[in-house]
């Protein structure tokens, strides 16, 4: 298991809480919406081996609704990989 460091867009407010809005991944690479952080923590990725905040996010992939788990390492963002 692995991390793949991905580009994402967010929103920060004026008080300075950051909301990811757009992921940067797939087979195809193209920008994905992130319709819904339902709950964000830090959390340890057992399977990357790294701790950070990991936001809990229902995405759309071309009309069919996903939760996945993003994780900000501070100045970097992963998703957990199986390879």
């Amino acid at each position: 298991m692995g991390k793949q460091y991905i580009p994402v867009l967010v929103y920060i407010d004026e008080s300075g809480k950051i909301t990811p809005k757009h992921i940067k991944a797939g087979y195809d690479n193209e920008w994905i919406k992130i319709v819904k952080v339902t709950d964000f923590r830090r959390r340890a990725s057992l399977r990357a081996g790294a701790i950070g905040i990991r936001y809990s996010c229902v995405v759309d992939i071309y009309g069919e609704l996903k939760e996945i788990y993003l994780y900000d390492e501070g100045q970097k963002w992963f998703l957990e990989t199986e390879d």
